[in-house]
């Protein structure tokens, strides 16, 4: 049989008491310890994924800059050459003009020397002509009939010289 004693009630008292004291100071906070802790981890759960959203978007616009900057440099580089090519062709063309007046210039000046030339060839063949005319005819010839002689003499071998060229 069963005694029912006053130390099994104390005892029992005891642990119901002790059961409660527990619940109330140890139970009861480290629950809400935990509550809170778990709160805690949720909203930095949260936070994260927002952040890797946020991340996520930062991203896709990071991409799309660097996609277009990248279009934007393909367009300058291809702008800066097409200038290039202009101002290449126009040096070009400059230096095929310069070129061209050089030659120009060239030919006319190698003209007027063979002209000044000519015309020093036939004074001085014309000089040779009177001193040998003189000798010939042996006689002192006035200065008006060598400049009528000289000028006589330019003609006819300007025009055997004319007639030769053509």
């Amino acid at each position: 049989m069963l005694r029912l004693d006053i130390n099994l009630v104390f005892n029992m008292l005891n642990l119901i008491v002790l059961y409660l004291l527990l619940r109330h100071f140890l139970i009861q906070p480290v629950m809400n310890v935990m509550n809170k802790r778990k709160e805690m981890i949720e909203n930095s759960i949260s936070n994260a994924r927002k952040s890797e959203g946020q991340a996520a978007q930062i991203k896709k616009q990071y991409e799309e800059k660097i996609a277009a900057s990248e279009e934007e440099g393909s367009k300058i580089i291809e702008e800066a050459k097409k200038r290039a090519k202009v101002q290449y062709d126009r040096i070009l063309k400059n230096a095929e003009e310069d070129a061209g007046r050089v030659v120009g210039d060239a030919y006319k000046k190698a003209e007027a020397d063979q002209r000044k030339a000519m015309e020093e060839a036939k004074a001085q063949i014309a000089g040779l002509v009177i001193a040998a005319a003189a000798k010939v005819v042996n006689q002192e010839v006035s200065t008006m009939t060598n400049k009528a002689l000289y000028d006589s003499f330019i003609a006819e071998a300007g025009d055997s010289h004319d007639a030769g060229s053509n």
